[in-house]
């Protein structure tokens, strides 16, 4: 389930899925990986799960959990589900996103919010190792008392 105090890194490929495990582990801090906005439909759940999976067991010290973008795709949220991704970001209408919700529920799913506009975004990222871990140094100092 993703916890939304936790910050939320934007990946693309198991390289940034590894770094911002490795970066996050350095910091001793917990982190969110998610997957670009809307995902589901260009990548796959299948994608998304092998990659956060594989991440997970290069870097086994790292804490985080994970949400994968369904938008608003019934149909996706469900495959996603079924393929047995941990947290999924779903915006459908109401009606839909209550039997999602019903659905996940009962699958170990949970149902996430991603905040894209302050996440950080690897997307075409040269050195994704050094950004995230500038980047969660930043995070860390700014929830400093």
């Amino acid at each position: 389930m993703s916890d939304q105090s936790r910050p939320q890194i934007v990946i693309y490929a198991l390289a940034d899925a590894c770094a911002a495990l490795a970066a996050a582990a350095e910091h001793g801090t917990a982190i969110t990986l998610v997957s670009p906005a809307g995902a589901a439909a260009f990548a796959g759940p299948t994608w998304f799960r092998a990659v956060v999976t594989q991440a997970g067991a290069q870097v086994p010290s790292a804490k985080f959990d994970c949400a994968l973008d369904c938008a608003g795709d019934a149909g996706l949220a469900m495959a996603a589900i079924r393929e047995g991704v941990p947290a999924i970001c779903f915006n459908g209408p109401d009606a839909a996103r209550c039997k999602i919700e019903d659905i996940a529920a009962q699958s170990g799913c949970a149902i996430a919010s991603i905040d894209y506009e302050s996440a950080l975004n690897l997307d075409q990222c040269a050195e994704p190792l050094a950004t995230c871990r500038a980047w969660l140094a930043q995070k860390l100092a700014e929830n400093e008392p």
